[in-house]
């Protein structure tokens, strides 16, 4: 399961990243005919493309730190109760088992 979730983060933070760069190369490429209201149109746009990057590597920070805690506490308490670990583990595979076999 955390397996998934972390290929279901790292694609959609791909994602993001990848809009981000196509983004600015759109910005970078867009002809400015001069007027003041084409530059400052640019000016917004590129005040925004800064900003969702900032947003952007925030989001991915505390989405790495999450994980990681995340992680942390899961092995604390596999630590601590290996046994209760086990079962849960058994009863899950359990549960997949039956609901991968049904018809």
């Amino acid at each position: 399961m955390s397996q998934e979730f972390e290929n279901r983060k790292n694609e959609l933070l791909n994602d993001v990243r990848e809009v981000l760069k196509e983004a600015e190369t759109l910005y970078k490429s867009a002809v400015d005919d001069g007027s003041a209201e084409a530059q400052e149109l640019k000016s917004k746009l590129k005040d925004q493309l800064d900003n969702a990057k900032v947003k952007y590597a925030s989001l991915e920070a505390t989405v790495a730190d999450k994980a990681k805690e995340t992680a942390k506490q899961a092995d604390v308490l596999v630590h601590e109760k290996p046994y209760q670990a086990l079962g849960i583990a058994a009863a899950a595979g359990l549960l997949l088992g039956v609901l991968l076999t049904r018809k």
